[in-house]
């Protein structure tokens, strides 16, 4: 009952407070009645640094009877408005800002009315002038004059004037699509949320217009925090309104249609479909239809919001019931509407899709009128007018399929008008970056289904460029995931493309750039900063601690820090001042003009000196083999090769994987699966590896003393096939063998740039070993670890028993000096984590588990009541000096999903990530015997009882080819297991 009559009494004080605001209602804080009700709140505070909204709402109280009052009555109440004020802390009334403390209040109050009504004169202007920019620069500048001018004694003012600012700065975005004038917007939002309090009478359109805000951000970033926001803000605006048409309908007016009951029903619609677009739940898409339903029975033409809740409508639908919600509020529309020019490009992208799908010329004919008549009403500086070309290129596009039209030699006119559309809204200073990779894909698929291969590669370059903006810092690994399993493919068409117009050199970097971007992040910061440090040690401090704050992991709730903001804010400033040091680094300090920035392809070629590395590009439009050598790069084209055969043969040997995981099936007796397998690898053989070692000349006969080392780079869907185990193994005798396993010792990197950081690091190790270079070390030292550590998980509740698993483990501890064994229930994963980086050699047995869709939780399974993930996530945060060799004799720990297969993120990658030079891991899962049996005899040929990591490639071939000679006709046996690494 405390807590409630406290609610309450903080919601009465907060009215009274709005009231004077608005009206200069003197009896609002002067009468008796206010004075009863502060001090009766007063006593229902135990804590007032625990309760500043409701010490907050008194001491605003004292503070404006202080500007009403005069003498001894006016500096008693300033005296406990200050008094109140410092019990509350930060979050209750913080510090009056009055430049004016002599002025009347009446004046203060009169003047603020004054700015506040200019500001929004301004703010409607430039909304009905469809976003002009000059009116929304001055809107925002009187905004932000009724700010300053607002004293936090009149905190119901000042938050109505914070909410206008943070409108009109979400209004420039939307109109000149700058990202820190969105992230600005929700940080004053926020402010103005903390000013208001839960109980200001305005809370409904503030949550309206924050709950927008976010997801906007959401739309730009795929930040899934901002959209839950959303969604929570737009339930608390549904209930405010309720609120108000319940207090209507009791009024003595009686029930009255509320204008922003409809909006508010709208806005949270908006935000369920897209909810329901990134997770699935058809729930959200079925309350998002009834809410878009509710919202049009609601409003009628003339209602403010009439075209934009029939445009939510029918973005929710689809079919008739979308494109009827288009052309009703059309037809409900005055030409003028600000609504109108997004309808009508709405209802022409719907009206394409029929066209793609076989409508009449008819169809395509009205779709282009419609998006005449919208560019036309657009100024040319506005974001809308980028969303408009691209929609009118598409629409080109599609009446040129339609009509069969040769997109080879002289391009047609409609062919040009397409490409001149797609690059018109990609070089728009305005449009947001996903309408500019749209369409710079688009400019880029036409040109080279015309032909012109080098137009295309531009357009190509100059989206894969846009992939650093796309999954900036901030995001959480989720999201990004989310973001890159939509691009996918996209750096492999790019290569593809210079390939095709003889630029291999860029094809190389591009895909380095455009692949493994989540490991490109980690790479980040554990580069050598040797010579940062040595210039000024301050600023490589600062970037340590900026790499460290945005690596650490989100919180799940979007719990608030100060002045309302979240963590997810906090981690969009701190991205901010990462990007902003980066550039500071580069254009300020000799020779580091590019600190951090992926390596040039010069550097990357210094990697084929211990062996060539062979990266395979898989395209749609082509396919080759970029070989690294030492004699330069040279490209391998693989015509037998296409994505569409890749794909075929990923689903097949997936659907063959996945028929031994049955334990009624005896393996040996299942040559129908096994056949599959052997036929893959067979295909893998003539389409790549055959040429590839042909090309290099390797052999497998020719004199070497040791078989030649060879690192592998598949892409796109080539990255889940075992491409090492390529080959006839079940030829015997011929001259020259046609397998991967008799010719050459394979490794895999998932980039090239991954492989030169690790052996980077190995490196300056041996230098550190060797006494270094008699710098002064301006970084704290980490000791390289040391020991064998072997961990043990052979039982854990919900999973199957792994027999075998102890009998590695017992096996490692018998054959290898001083391994030291963590298993059973002293195998948690905070403990796991401790000692791994106390040790430089690791050998996990248990369960891992592949997350195909969301690889960064794929993870090894320990033995923790509270969480039994040790994650991708986990392991690509440590930092590990020195280590040697994690050898992991669980499933699937070097495998990834099709969606993200160029992301290369898997338990391995986040190993070498966090510091072993050696990593073995497997594709798929193996059979424990088996298992136990190569680990056997991979320690054997490492040295045991004293390994050698040097030699962890090599030992692993030898053990593979053993068990291969054993079960040549039973590829699942043996061809899991890969070297990743050095």
């Amino acid at each position: 009952m405390a807590l409630q009559l406290r609610d309450e009494l903080t919601r009465a004080l907060l009215a009274r407070l709005s009231l004077f605001a608005a009206t200069m209602d003197r009896d609002a804080v002067l009468a008796p009645e206010a004075v009863r009700q502060a001090r009766e709140l007063m006593s229902c505070v135990a804590d007032p640094a625990r309760d500043p909204q409701a010490v907050g709402a008194v001491a605003g109280l004292y503070r404006a009877r202080s500007m009403l009052l005069t003498g001894e009555a006016a500096a008693e109440a300033l005296a406990i408005a200050e008094a109140l004020r410092g019990l509350a802390g930060p979050g209750g009334d913080e510090e009056a800002v009055d430049d004016r403390p002599d002025e009347p209040v009446e004046e203060t109050w009169a003047r603020l009315v004054e700015l506040d009504r200019r500001a929004a004169l301004l703010e409607q202007a430039a909304v009905n002038s469809h976003g002009d920019v000059e009116l929304l620069a001055q809107a925002e500048a009187a905004a932000r004059a009724t700010v300053s001018a607002a004293p936090r004694a009149l905190l119901p003012q000042r938050a109505s004037a914070l909410r206008r600012l943070g409108s009109i700065l979400r209004l420039r975005y939307e109109a000149q699509g700058d990202p820190a004038q969105l992230d600005e917007a929700i940080l004053v939002l926020r402010e103005a949320e903390v000013a208001h309090g839960s109980g200001h009478p305005d809370r409904g359109a503030l949550a309206t217009t924050l709950g927008v805000a976010l997801r906007l951000r959401y739309e730009r970033t795929n930040a899934l925090g901002d959209l839950e926001e959303a969604v929570r803000f737009g339930r608390v605006a549904v209930a405010a309104a309720e609120d108000d048409r319940r207090a209507a309908a009791s009024g003595p007016n009686g029930a009255e249609v509320d204008p922003n009951w409809a909006g508010c029903l709208h806005n949270l619609g908006i935000a369920l479909r897209l909810r329901h677009e990134r997770l699935g739940e058809p729930a959200d898409l079925q309350e998002a239809q009834r809410l878009g339903r509710e919202a049009a029975a609601a409003s009628v033409p003339g209602h403010p919001g009439f075209g934009m809740i029939r445009l939510g409508l029918g973005n929710a639908t689809t079919g008739e019931e979308r494109i009827a919600a288009y052309e009703q509020a059309l037809a409900g529309l005055p030409s003028e509407d600000p609504a109108r020019p997004r309808l009508l490009g709405s209802l022409a992208d719907a009206l394409t899709q029929i066209c793609v799908q076989g409508g009449s010329p008819a169809v395509a004919a009205r779709a282009g009128t419609l998006l005449d008549e919208a560019l036309a009403a657009v100024p040319d500086a506005h974001a809308d007018q980028a969303q408009l070309l691209y929609l009118r290129g598409r629409l080109l596009t599609a009446r040129l399929l339609r009509t069969g039209t040769t997109l080879g030699g002289v391009p047609t006119r409609q062919l040009e008008e397409a490409l001149q559309c797609h690059r018109a809204a990609a070089v728009h200073p305005a449009a947001t970056p996903r309408v500019r990779l749209w369409s710079l894909t688009h400019w880029a698929n036409l040109a080279m289904a015309a032909g012109d291969v080098h137009q295309a590669a531009h357009a190509y370059e100059d989206a894969v460029a846009l992939l650093p903006v796309l999954t900036p810092r901030n995001l959480t690994d989720t999201d990004t995931e989310h973001t890159l399993t939509a691009l996918s493919g996209l750096a492999c068409d790019a290569a593809a493309c210079h390939v095709a117009a003889g630029d291999p050199e860029r094809a190389l970097a591009l895909l380095e750039l455009g692949r493994g971007v989540l490991l490109g992040r980690g790479l980040q910061g554990r580069d050598d900063m040797s010579e940062l440090a040595r210039q000024d040690p301050h600023t490589a401090e600062r970037l340590l601690a900026l790499r460290t704050a945005l690596d650490t992991p989100a919180p799940a709730t979007a719990d608030r820090l100060t002045d309302g903001a979240t963590a997810a804010d906090t981690r969009h400033v701190l991205a901010g001042q990462w990007y902003d040091l980066l550039t500071e680094i580069r254009t300020t300090r000799p020779g580091l003009r590019h600190f951090l920035q992926p390596p040039p392809v010069s550097d990357l070629l210094t990697q084929a000196d211990a062996g060539p590395v062979v990266v395979v590009n898989v395209s749609r439009f082509r396919c080759d083999a970029l070989l690294l050598t030492r004699g330069g790069l040279r490209v391998v084209p693989l015509p037998e090769l296409t994505l569409d055969g890749v794909r075929q043969h990923v689903e097949a040997f997936l659907t063959a994987l996945r028929g031994f995981t049955d334990p009624e099936r005896d393996f040996l007796e299942d040559p129908d699966r096994q056949d599959v397998l052997d036929l893959v690898l067979r295909r893998l053989w003539d389409t790549v590896a055959g040429p590839v070692l042909d090309a290099l000349g390797i052999d497998g006969v020719s004199a070497h003393p040791t078989p030649q080392r060879l690192w592998w780079v598949p892409t796109g869907p080539l990255t889940l096939l075992p491409l090492q185990a390529a080959g006839y193994h079940r030829e015997i005798g011929r001259p020259v063998p046609r397998t991967v396993l008799d010719r050459a010792v394979s490794s895999y990197t998932p980039t090239v740039r991954a492989l030169a950081h690790t052996r980077g690091r190995a490196d300056h190790s041996r230098r550190r070993s060797q006494g270094g270079n008699g710098r002064t070390r301006l970084l704290p030292r980490r000791t390289a670890p040391s020991g064998f550590l072997v961990v043990s998980v052979p039982e854990v509740p919900g999973a199957d028993s792994l027999e075998r698993a102890a009998e590695e483990a017992a096996l490692l501890a018998r054959t290898v000096a001083g391994a030291r064994v963590l298993g059973g229930t002293d195998a948690t994963r905070s403990r796991v984590l401790e000692e791994i980086g106390h040790h430089g050699w690791l050998h996990f047995c248990g369960h891992g588990v592949t997350e195909p869709d969301s690889p960064s939780r794929s993870h090894l399974v320990v033995h923790d009541p509270a969480d039994r993930r040790l994650t991708v996530a986990d392991i690509s945060r440590l930092d590990l000096p020195g280590a040697e060799l994690a050898y992991l004799s669980a499933c699937g720990t070097a495998g990834t999903g099709a969606a993200l297969a160029d992301e290369a993120l898997h338990l391995a990658s986040a190993l070498q990530l966090a510091g072993y030079r050696h990593v073995v891991g497997t594709l798929w899962e193996t059979d424990d015997a088996v298992a136990l049996d190569l680990a056997e005899k991979t320690y054997a040929a490492l040295g045991a009882p004293r390994p050698v990591a040097e030699r962890s490639a090599q030992a692993l071939h030898t053990a593979v080819r053993t068990v291969r000679d054993l079960y040549r006709d039973s590829p699942w046996f043996w061809a899991a297991h890969v070297h990743v690494g050095m």
